[in-house]
C-alpha cells in the first residue's frame, strides 16, 4: 500500500496517511450525495449540513462558509478551512495510543486501555506534553472530557521523520491506516467521546499554535454541530 508522509516542518504536524484508505465523499443532508472536491486542491462547500459516507460511526456536520471536507475514511474524518491546511478538526474513530518508542513506529503502545478516560489520562502523564485539567464535555449527545495539549518547552526528543522538531507520537489507527504525531509549535484541544462502544476523538487542532486562538472560535460551532448517527436498535 502506497503511504504518503505529511510533513508541515514549520508548523509542526507530522501526520502519515495510506492513500488507499482516503476516499473523499459526502452526503449534504437533503440533498443527493455529492463528492467533495479533487485531492488536488481545497475547494470550499457551500455551507450546510453535511453526512460522511465512510467515516464510522456516520458523522454529520455543520459546515459554515469557506470549509471543505479534506478527508472521509472508515476512521478519520476532518474538515478544514480552504484558506490554510495549518488548522482543522480532525475526528478519529477507535484511535489506539501510539506508541513511545525512540523510533516512533506504527504502532500501538501496548497495556494501555483506549476508553476515553483511560486515553485522556494516559495523554496526560506524556512527559512531552503540556495539558490542562480535564473537563467534562458532551457533543451529539455523547459524553466526554475535554483536554487541550501542547508540547512542554523542556521537551526535545524527536521523531526520524520530524527534522529534529521536538514531537510526541499521539495516536495510530487500527491497521497503521494513519499515524498522528504532535510536533513542534502544535496546539489540540481534544474532545474524547464514547460512542457506541468505541472511543471517538475530535481534534481541534493547530499545526502552528500561534493560529490556536483564531481557531477555536471558528471551530466551537462546528464541533457543535456534530452528530453521530448510530443504526437503530433492533426490534
Amino acid at each position: 500500500m502506497r503511504i504518503r508522509l505529511r510533513d508541515v516542518l514549520a508548523i509542526g504536524a507530522v501526520v502519515i496517511l495510506a492513500l488507499g484508505l482516503l476516499v473523499g465523499g459526502c452526503t449534504v443532508l437533503g440533498q443527493g450525495p455529492r463528492t467533495t472536491p479533487a485531492p488536488s486542491g481545497p475547494v470550499a462547500l457551500a455551507p450546510g449540513t453535511y453526512r460522511s459516507l465512510v467515516f464510522q460511526p456516520p458523522v454529520s456536520v455543520t459546515l459554515p462558509a469557506g470549509w471543505w471536507i479534506s478527508i472521509d475514511s472508515a476512521d478519520y474524518f476532518a474538515v478544514q478551512p480552504v484558506v490554510t491546511d495549518q488548522a482543522g478538526i480532525h475526528i478519529f474513530s477507535g484511535p489506539l495510543p501510539a506508541s513511545q518508542a525512540a523510533t516512533c513506529p506504527e504502532a500501538p503502545e501496548p497495556r494501555v486501555g483506549t476508553l476515553d478516560l483511560q486515553l485522556a489520562t494516559w495523554i496526560r502523564s506524556r512527559p512531552g506534553f503540556v495539558t490542562s485539567q480535564p473537563r467534562p464535555v458532551t457533543l451529539g449527545g455523547r459524553r466526554g472530557v475535554e483536554i487541550d495539549v501542547s508540547i512542554a518547552e523542556s521537551w526535545k526528543q524527536s521523531c526520524p521523520f520530524a527534522n529534529g522538531l521536538p514531537a510526541v507520537p499521539l495516536f495510530v489507527g487500527a491497521n497503521a491506516s494513519y499515524r498522528w504525531v504532535v510536533a513542534g509549535t502544535e496546539r489540540l484541544r481534544l474532545d474524547l467521546l464514547a460512542v457506541d462502544g468505541r472511543t471517538v476523538v475530535v481534534d481541534v487542532d493547530a499545526f502552528d499554535g500561534s493560529l490556536m486562538d483564531t481557531l477555536v472560535p471558528q471551530a466551537q460551532p462546528i464541533v457543535q454541530s456534530l452528530t453521530f448517527v448510530l443504526p437503530s436498535p433492533s426490534p
